[in-house]
């Protein structure tokens, strides 16, 4: 399929032609389409017989060639020629490739686009899964060969299956990575997405096998963010609360900018501070998503847990101050705490 790129103006028979053409590339509807037409197009390349021609490193030197088959411990590789003829095919001992030069393929960068599009329809996510599924038949003989992306296919696809819920489907994808390549960045990435999808699936006790003392993948912000929620969400169902307001407070001192980290941790802490009966932490937690997020949902939290716990807080009103602190109504309780502990004036006769 032949690609053809536009540059320059566009001519002046198109008017208001750069500001619809800007309109149209910031509209969602239409980057959809556009990485719809990029699978479309990706697709085809994914089924060739050959692949490459690549950089290929080995043991004893480096060269560029096509990649014909694999056959157990051989690799079939036909050789690319100075004058561009073809040359006999040679066998490769697996053992002796150091890592093949394969480039990133621009398929996973465009379904990872529609993965995380609002807009990406059902069709879109199955023409995503058909070209991901190509890719996969034809690298999965090679996954073990350094250089070759087929454990990034497969956890593209299992990501897919994220976006709509669909957890037992990728977390089968996430166990096969980690199966087949353990020790790698793969496995790590895919053993991340499995704790999960896990703890998404109600399997609470496997995410925190999964996730517990995993190093935090401090480059992808999202996933950093999902997986503390994920393993906090896990102890909180263990009844593990301290261990859980360990995975929800680092979101909110160290991430607090990205993916509404702050107020959504503070809103998950709450649970974990009445659960510990821990009333001046959750009063506190509180008046700070109160004051600093009114109109978030954490507020709407915030609220419920101020309504269903106010007697403790109320009875726990030695730092209780009410006249700080307003709920979406009217102030709240506590109020009434501080009269109780406000020292009656003495009366004349104790005076004298």
């Amino acid at each position: 399929m032949k690609v053809f790129t536009f540059r320059g103006k566009i001519g002046p028979f198109f008017p208001h032609r750069g500001k619809l053409f800007s309109t149209l590339w910031k509209n969602p509807k239409f980057l959809i389409l556009h990485f719809s037409f990029c699978i479309a197009a990706l697709a085809p390349q994914a089924a060739r017989a050959q692949l490459g021609p690549w950089p290929i490193q080995t043991k004893q030197t480096a060269f560029e060639a096509s990649i014909v088959k694999r056959d157990k411990d051989i690799l079939w590789v036909e050789r690319k020629s100075a004058d561009g003829t073809r040359t006999p095919q040679i066998g490769l001992a697996v053992a002796d490739i150091v890592r093949i030069g394969m480039p990133r393929p621009a398929l996973l960068d465009a379904v990872e686009k529609i993965r995380l599009s609002p807009a990406a329809t059902d069709a879109q996510f199955a023409a995503g899964h058909a070209a991901l599924d190509k890719m996969i038949l034809q690298l999965k003989p090679l996954r073990d060969l350094a250089g070759i992306p087929a454990n990034d296919a497969i956890v593209a696809k299992g990501r897919l299956y994220d976006a709509k819920g669909l957890w037992r489907e990728s977390t089968r994808l996430y166990e096969d990575v980690l199966t087949k390549s353990p020790g790698t960045a793969a496995a790590t990435n895919a053993q991340i997405l499995a704790g999960i999808a896990y703890a998404q699936g109600g399997e609470y006790n496997s995410a925190v096998e999964y996730l517990g003392g995993i190093p935090l993948p401090e480059e992808d912000e999202e996933l950093l963010s999902k997986l503390l929620f994920a393993l906090g969400d896990s102890y909180f169902a263990l009844q593990n609360y301290d261990n859980a307001l360990l995975s929800y407070l680092p979101l909110v001192v160290f991430y607090p900018f990205v993916y509404d980290n702050e107020p959504r941790g503070l809103a998950a802490a709450l649970g974990c501070y009445a659960e510990l009966k821990e009333w001046e932490p959750l009063y506190r937690t509180i008046q700070e998503i109160q004051k600093d997020y009114p109109t978030s949902p954490a507020a709407k939290t915030a609220a419920e847990f101020l309504e269903k716990y106010q007697k403790e807080l109320i009875e726990a009103g030695q730092f209780v101050d009410a006249a700080k602190v307003t709920s979406a109504d009217a102030p709240i309780a506590p109020v009434a705490a501080a009269k109780e502990e406000t020292p009656a004036e003495p009366s004349a006769e104790a005076t004298e």
